[in-house]
């Protein structure tokens, strides 16, 4: 497995964070495989889907990818706490799939939780956006994995090995 990100797709980008997007998903299209199933690639989804990035064409599976630059914290980002409450109840659930990388563009730590580990209980609900903001009063959450047991965060890649 491949663990440098390729920097050739973000040569003509500016915002740090597209490129974290776009080297992240590259390599999960590239490096990865359905863990349920074993097959790949996965496939992309649309732009902006609200909780999923990636889907498993053999078997239906939904993945939804968190990347950051450094090591993992036990809160992780997300999106719109009601859309992700929405999606972790819903019958098609997403997996998630976590995945740092260090200062050098090198995959440090992937792993996967699989969607029964991601629960109501694991998703906090931050504070609604300040008046004075360009998205004001819009809700966010966060992924609290010191809700999620041990033995449902599956390292792929640990500690770049």
């Amino acid at each position: 497995m491949e663990l440098q990100l390729n920097l050739e797709l973000v040569e003509n980008y500016k915002s740090n964070s597209q490129k974290a997007r776009i080297l992240t998903e590259d390599w999960v299209y590239r490096q990865s495989y359905c863990p349920n199933c074993g097959k790949n690639p996965l496939n992309h989804f649309e732009n902006n889907r609200p909780v999923a990035d990636f889907y498993c064409n053999h078997c239906s599976e939904e993945f939804e990818l968190k990347s950051k630059k450094g090591n993992f914290s036990s809160t992780i980002n997300d999106g719109a706490y009601a859309t992700m409450m929405e999606r972790v109840r819903a019958d098609n659930n997403p997996n998630f799939f976590f995945l740092t990388y260090t200062k050098n563009f090198e995959v440090n730590n992937f792993l996967v939780l699989p969607k029964q580990f991601v629960t109501p209980k694991s998703i906090i609900q931050r504070k609604p956006l300040a008046p004075t903001t360009r998205r004001a009063g819009w809700i966010g959450c966060n992924i609290d994995l010191s809700q999620v047991p041990s033995k449902g965060r599956i390292f792929l890649v640990q500690n770049g090995q």
